[in-house]
């Protein structure tokens, strides 16, 4: 079953909340970065309910801004709000801890403080607007497409990034699940730039395309800057924040342009 979809099933089953039968993972080591080239592809399966529910929710008439909550909270149902804890935690633990130790031992705790709340509300407000602003601009089908784009690009990010830092927790989850190759993180990154031309271009062209792109890498490489200045490399929660500033990164730079 080692195949393209079953690295497909094995990324949903650590991705998300949905249930994945333990068949899928039979005769695997345990090492997520074997199946990461393929986040990509699981980010826009992941994206897809979410999709459904933004053009529903416009079809009956309800306000852009509305819709966009409502898809994001179907993101968040089916990744169990995974990268927005993450977030969360990076914040609590950058800015609530004076030394390394403290702050790695803030990102453990599982309770939210104001800094993680915070981070977590400008996410979500963030997402909900630049999503209402590209229904009303380019359309609610459009809109749905970059849904759809953004999630998938995201987390090929998250795999770029995963690659370039070191494991700043030993024996933690981003340690223990291994580290992707450069083959995996460069497919990740060709999926997840496919996925950006097919769904960014008509909404907003080839300008749209390349803002967003660059405000993206300036993001992601200032972020791998912070995580390595603050902990000295990145840990599970550091990927969930890369790919949530990713995201925001994406879509401000589409809008833009839209």
């Amino acid at each position: 079953m080692d195949s393209l979809l079953a690295e497909i099933m094995r990324s949903l089953g650590f991705l998300t909340r949905l249930r994945i039968s333990q068949a899928w993972f039979d005769g695997q080591n345990g090492s997520l970065a074997e199946n990461a080239r393929v986040f990509p592809l699981a980010g826009a399966l992941i994206a897809l309910p979410a999709a459904f529910v933004l053009i529903v929710a416009t079809l009956f008439n309800l306000p852009p801004v509305v819709a966009s909550i409502l898809a994001i909270g179907t993101l968040t149902i089916v990744t169990g709000a995974l990268h927005e804890d993450g977030l969360a935690d990076i914040a609590d633990g950058f800015f609530g801890g004076a030394t390394v130790e403290r702050r790695l031992e803030i990102m453990k705790d599982s309770r939210i403080g104001t800094f993680g709340g915070l981070a977590l509300i400008i996410s979500v407000a963030l997402r909900a607007l630049l999503f209402a602003t590209l229904i009303e601009r380019a359309g609610v089908g459009l809109a749905a497409l970059a849904l759809i784009g953004t999630e998938a690009a995201s987390r090929a990010v998250l795999v770029a990034f995963w690659r370039m830092l070191p494991s700043a927790r030993p024996g933690g989850v981003a340690d223990g699940a291994g580290a992707p190759d450069d083959t995996g993180a460069f497919t990740a990154l060709l999926a997840g730039f496919f996925f950006l031309v097919a769904t960014y271009v008509p909404a907003g062209g080839i300008g749209g395309l390349l803002v967003a792109v660059l405000l993206c890498a300036a993001a992601t490489f200032g972020f791998a800057n912070l995580c390595h200045h603050k902990i000295g490399g990145q840990t599970g929660d550091a990927l969930g924040a890369a790919q949530q500033i990713a995201a925001l990164a994406l879509l401000m730079g589409l809008v833009m342009m839209a």
